[in-house]
């Protein structure tokens, strides 16, 4: 395949699912690492894209995320790396021995994990995803049941959430598929997973929403919050216009300069 014909495949790749890694071009185009770089750094020149470290995301979506057009959990696990775990890590620090917390499905809350190895907590989530990673922790896990979507990793539907309504938690920690900061809403791509985070907030003395920067650019098909019930909100940037909103938390992070090798 050309150049021409590879960067016309990212660009149609990105169309459809606003995430991808380089690991996942190099398979898909059966190229080297260097050649998908070189490739990525040639459309973020022409700001078709936008390059994160790791893969690349959509300049500015389009449409509106839906479970039609939002990717799986395993396919964007690596995308944003950095700033999830720096985002993580920052909102871990509220944790302490003997609390209860929510850990939310999805990426981002999943990277709390690693900074919560230590501490004897109780943790329920309604995520297959989390669960898995949660193996070699001092915590106590409670995985809730109900309808399963593989796509997500999770369990959904009125039998998690009756099961939700018997915990209090100390701590909800929160993830979106998207971001209005006009509206100052935050988004998921499905009703029933939207519904059962407005569920855990509810159930939680302090909710925290995490998300990293890409998802300023984001409307969801569900309306699940306000920013405003929100106690914080950990990102890892933002535009200036967010200033008004005065629970944001701008975590720190090194991050390196994208590779760009040659083939």
């Amino acid at each position: 395949m050309i150049a021409k014909e590879r960067l016309l495949y990212i660009l149609k790749r990105l169309n459809a699912q606003p995430a991808v890694s380089v690991a996942e071009l190099c398979k898909e185009l059966q190229v080297s690492k260097s050649t998908v770089q070189r490739d990525l750094a040639t459309l973020a020149k022409e700001k078709k894209i936008s390059r994160e470290r790791g893969g690349a995301v959509t300049k500015k979506m389009e449409k509106t995320m839906s479970d039609l057009t939002e990717v799986s959990v395993l396919e964007k696990i690596n995308v944003h790396a950095e700033e999830k775990q720096a985002i993580c890590q920052a909102a871990a620090e509220v944790v302490h021995d003997g609390d209860l917390i929510f850990i939310d499905s999805g990426t981002t809350p999943s990277y709390l994990l690693q900074y919560l190895q230590s501490k004897k907590i109780k943790i329920v989530t309604n995520s297959y995803f989390i669960l898995s990673k949660a193996r070699g922790t001092n915590a106590v896990v409670y995985m809730l049941g109900g309808q399963y979507y593989p796509k997500y990793e999770v369990c959904y539907g009125p039998i998690t959430t009756k099961q939700l309504s018997q915990f209090r938690f100390d701590y909800a920690f929160i993830g979106a598929n998207g971001i209005d900061l006009d509206l100052e809403e935050a988004y998921a791509s499905e009703f029933e997973i939207g519904a059962l985070k407005a569920a855990a907030m509810e159930r939680s003395k302090h909710k925290f929403l995490l998300v990293d920067s890409s998802k300023f650019a984001i409307t969801g098909i569900c309306t699940f919050a306000n920013l405003s019930q929100f106690d914080k909100i950990f990102v890892d940037d933002f535009p200036g216009k967010t200033k008004k909103i005065k629970n944001i938390v701008k975590v720190k992070i090194d991050k390196e300069e994208p590779e760009n090798e040659d083939v």
